[in-house]
């Protein structure tokens, strides 16, 4: 019942958001941009979106590694193909870390080392995207007008908050103990002592610095990788926004996508390029077509990239949703087969 409310809200604040960007796009404007798409920049995309997933595969063995599992890097690249697949129909984007830590459960042996592995893997991420969104920012700071100059504060207010829960979970895990032992009765039992097991997990992933410096370094090269894929979504659909803007806004753009306060990011996103694109077109000179408002430009550009950009993953997203849908069939396969 909660999870069903829970997933209900996020779609509503979906639906709203939608509803409230997408109203004043301009319907002619928007297809003459998809019409118009330049097909040279998709492979780029593609490419990219491989290599991330290579990249985060490697960064994820290196925790599961350090936690005492050795999973093949090929094994993990299949579990992260099929989450990105799950990523559209779980709440957020980051919902198909739940198909992930079952996957890497079943082959560790340990649900908990799993859940571990999941969970600092993504944080290093987080951590280093929001990095990321206090270095670049402060070279484009001076070409933001003062009256958006604020969003470029959400980056580094995230990377505080990251660097908080990391700091917590790495050095404090003796605070979190205590909280935890609070717990009355046989179910708060259970959660001491699984909570008990994670943290060991997580301090067996974290207590190594050479690690921890690897991971992150990863982490930058996956981040950099997705500025550079939605600069070539934004190139595909011919917006001539320097690659350096990207760098300077997609940290605001991640971050907020991935809040789960809507379903796989939806609305949050084009609020995101909205921003974005009102501040960089005057500056770049992208002017709207005949017809179509200048306060309205932008926005009908926000909507563009940000359905190219859901599209171009789901395309590759299908891919993981084939290797699902084989793994499924094996394993009734291999069922069957006990049966008779």
């Amino acid at each position: 019942m909660k999870s069903g409310t829970k997933t209900a809200l996020k779609a509503a604040v979906a639906a709203t958001l939608l509803f409230l960007l997408y109203r004043k796009v301009d319907g002619r404007a928007l297809l003459s941009l998809f019409s118009g798409m330049d097909l040279r920049w998709p492979p780029l995309f593609f490419a990219v979106a491989f290599a991330n997933m290579y990249v985060s595969s490697v960064r994820w063995s290196l925790f599961l590694r350090a936690g005492g599992a050795d999973v093949p890097v090929s094994a993990l690249f299949a579990s992260h193909w099929i989450a990105s697949f799950c990523n559209f129909f779980l709440p957020s984007n980051v919902g198909g870390d739940i198909y992930r830590v079952a996957d890497v459960g079943a082959k560790s042996g340990s649900a908990v080392r799993g859940t571990a592995s999941v969970f600092m893997d993504r944080l290093s991420g987080f951590l280093a995207m929001s990095a990321m969104g206090v270095v670049f920012p402060l070279a484009g700071l001076r070409f933001v007008p003062a009256a958006q100059a604020p969003w470029l504060l959400v980056p580094p207010a995230f990377f505080l908050a990251f660097a908080a829960v990391f700091a917590l979970f790495v050095f404090g895990q003796k605070f979190l103990r205590r909280t935890v032992a609070f717990l009355p009765g046989r179910a708060g039992g259970k959660v001491r002592d699984v909570a008990d097991r994670f943290l060991v997990s997580v301090s067996a992933c974290s207590r190594r610095p050479a690690v921890l410096a690897r991971a992150f370094a990863l982490s930058v090269v996956f981040q950099f990788l997705v500025f550079v894929a939605i600069w070539a979504t934004g190139r595909s659909l011919r917006i001539p926004v320097p690659f350096a803007w990207y760098c300077v806004f997609a940290p605001l753009v991640c971050i907020l996508e991935s809040l789960p306060v809507s379903i796989n990011g939806m609305g949050l996103r084009e609020a995101a390029y909205t921003v974005f694109f009102g501040i960089a077109f005057p500056l770049v000179g992208f002017d709207p077509p005949e017809g179509v408002a200048a306060a309205d430009w932008p926005r009908t550009c926000a909507g563009a990239i940000a359905l190219a950009y859901m599209g171009f993953t789901l395309l590759y997203a299908l891919g993981g949703g084939l290797l699902l849908a084989r793994r499924a069939f094996s394993g009734r396969a291999r069922g069957a087969g006990k049966s008779a």
